[in-house]
């Protein structure tokens, strides 16, 4: 009899960790497999995927209830789920936990690790989800949270092994400050990424040091602004963009139709925080800088510098000499492989079937 498994992801983030295992979980454990997806994740499952598989959309809040009947309906043998910021993901694990069906949990970012049980009816030291984590670093930040270590494998991230294993290596990787520069400016809410107050919006320094830049190189720059899903355009963004909004530099709202990987694809720099985008603009061959407007992991700051990201300071000076100067970070790819293979491999020890 095929195994079932229910996999369940809400936020972008989980979405691309756990939809990047599909394919080699169908083709070596063959099972029987439920998707339940939110409204922003459910973009990340292509075609056949979803004509192969059985989908369904979820809410990024459920209640107890609705968990229950989800765990009770599908009769899973395991569940994967991501961690998304709603209580969607937790409520099946707390539905499977008091079932007492085996739980995998991908982790697909380097931060907030206990936030992400928020909504757990058990404890850590009680807890029986199996978690894959990206790197040691990541495990050892997550042991000194009280994490316990036969929960914790350490697999890989599964979506950037995915994305750098076609890695092209960096694509016009020193700008060219004599000629056009087109860049794009990767948005967050502040609060998501630790910054609860501050006196200049860090866009505002962003485009002063880019203003600065096009009058010391008399260079050509363009920049469009691409907000977060969860983000709007508010009266404060609307504003910096309209301080800026000169002939040189022309900036600009992204326009919303287009979609990521084609912003980045007609961009030279990528610029944001600690966003999983940056990643990508990396694994796209474009030059990336993360603005370190907030504490970092010490994971986070080794995951940033092994994809060849940029760490620069908030400050105006500093974003002026990270784009102006040669970088020499490189890309080491190695980093970022087999976390597909590890993840399936623990699925399918769970499920005995290695």
């Amino acid at each position: 009899m095929k195994k079932k498994i229910l996999l369940a992801f809400d936020d972008p983030g989980g979405g691309l960790a756990v939809s990047s295992i599909l394919d080699t979980l169908y083709k070596d454990v063959n099972p029987e497999l439920i998707i339940y997806a939110g409204r922003l994740s459910r973009r990340f499952l292509n075609k056949e995927e979803k004509e192969n598989f059985e989908t369904r959309e979820i809410d990024s809040f459920i209640n107890r209830e609705d968990a229950e009947k989800i765990i009770r309906k599908e009769r899973p043998d395991i569940i994967i789920t991501g961690t998304g910021g709603g209580n969607a993901e937790q409520e099946l694990r707390n539905a499977a936990f008091r079932n007492n069906i085996k739980s995998i949990v991908i982790l697909d970012f380097w931060k907030d690790y206990s936030r992400r049980w928020k909504y757990s009816e058990y404890t850590v030291s009680g807890m029986k989800d199996i978690i894959c984590v990206m790197d040691e670093l990541t495990k050892k930040e997550m042991l000194d949270e009280n994490f316990k270590e036969e929960n914790i494998i350490v697999t890989g991230h599964p979506y950037l092994d995915k994305i750098f294993g076609s890695y092209q290596g960096i694509k016009n990787a020193d700008i060219e400050l004599s000629g056009s520069l087109k860049i794009l400016f990767l948005s967050q809410p502040l609060e998501i990424i630790g910054v609860k107050s501050y006196e200049i919006h860090p866009l505002d320094i962003f485009l002063k040091a880019i203003e600065h830049i096009t009058v010391k190189f008399n260079n050509i720059i363009s920049v469009k602004i691409k907000l977060h899903p969860s983000e709007k355009k508010s009266d404060e963004i609307i504003n910096i963009l309209k301080k800026y909004d000169k002939e040189n530099p022309d900036v600009a709202f992204a326009q919303e139709d287009i979609t990521l990987d084609e912003l980045i694809e007609n961009s030279d720099l990528v610029a944001g925080y600690n966003t999983i985008a940056l990643f990508e603009a990396k694994a796209a061959g474009r030059r990336a800088i993360s603005l370190k407007v907030a504490d970092l992991n010490n994971s986070l700051s080794k995951a940033m510098t092994d994809a060849g990201i940029e760490i620069s300071g908030p400050d105006t000076e500093s974003i002026i000499k990270c784009i102006t100067e040669k970088s020499n970070i490189e890309t080491d790819i190695r980093k970022f492989s087999g976390g597909i293979r590890n993840i399936v491999n623990v699925v399918m020890k769970e499920l005995r079937l290695n």
